[in-house]
């Protein structure tokens, strides 16, 4: 069985914006802020690169602007295929690097994490499963402010 919410709802969208929860609303900005603020506590302190990189450039969508941010949430090590390394270190300089233009593999390695027991792998998910009520509460608060 099909059938469209407007049918039921015939101002949806009116509600939707009287809450907040347009995709700028009020409410929404609250849901992605607490959001951004819980994964970043589970975020891999990676010099904090990761958690700086964190935006909300439109309300409901939060991006990790890093080009390693997938692979630190996969926790497992992507590797050269030919030579098996994640990447190359040069100790004076500190810096790491891979050889241009290889597409690394995944591998059955994994990740080594810093910075507490919460930061690790699949901190987005983890984010949506541990805090998901505390989300609801936070945006329940702001809605609570305009009944």
């Amino acid at each position: 069985m099909n059938f469209e919410i407007d049918a039921f709802l015939p101002n949806q969208k009116e509600i939707i914006e009287k809450l907040g929860l347009d995709e700028n609303g009020r409410v929404q900005r609250v849901i992605d802020s607490s959001f951004i603020h819980y994964m970043r506590l589970k975020m891999p302190q990676d010099s904090g690169m990761m958690i700086a990189n964190t935006k909300n450039s439109q309300g409901g969508l939060v991006t990790v602007e890093t080009p390693y941010a997938h692979y630190m949430n996969e926790g497992i090590m992507y590797a050269d295929p030919v030579t098996g390394k994640g990447a190359f270190h040069d100790p004076i300089s500190g810096r790491f690097w891979s050889r241009p233009n290889t597409k690394k593999v995944p591998t059955n390695r994994a990740l080594e994490y810093q910075g507490g027991p919460d930061r690790g792998s699949h901190f987005v998910e983890r984010t949506i499963s541990e805090n998901f009520d505390d989300i609801v509460k936070e945006a329940q608060k702001e809605i609570d402010k305009y009944d």
